[in-house]
């Protein structure tokens, strides 16, 4: 399985064992892509993340391969998301990332709420 599909699966256990309710993965508008998303109808929150899994910080931590440009896709992706699904115009939107250190098979997880 390739690391990043790992991680997204990690992350999608972790999101899910917070609470939240696994809404898509790799949803993909235009040509913006979001990893995962959750949705909590209790606190009327959909959650838009970014995951990014790494072996070693031999390239800095994994958040910090996130560019402006991840940002604005992300964004993108979200805008195009919530015209094509109905029933999240009350919800509150947040964008998290699922910084994944796969060190010799152990996963950690970073999760930055409210990350931009």
């Amino acid at each position: 399985m390739r690391l990043g599909k790992h991680g997204e699966g990690f992350a999608k256990k972790y999101f899910e064992s917070l609470g939240y309710e696994f809404v898509s993965e790799n949803y993909r508008y235009e040509r913006a892509e979001t990893d995962l998303i959750f949705k909590d109808d209790v606190k009327k929150l959909l959650v838009f993340v970014e995951v990014k899994t790494r072996r070693s910080k031999k390239f800095g931590e994994p958040e910090e391969s996130i560019t402006e440009k991840k940002m604005e896709q992300m964004i993108k992706s979200a805008q195009g998301f919530l015209m094509t699904h109905e029933g999240y115009d009350d919800y509150e939107k947040r964008f998290d990332i699922a910084a994944i250190m796969n060190e010799n098979g152990r996963m950690k997880i970073n999760h930055i709420e409210n990350a931009f």
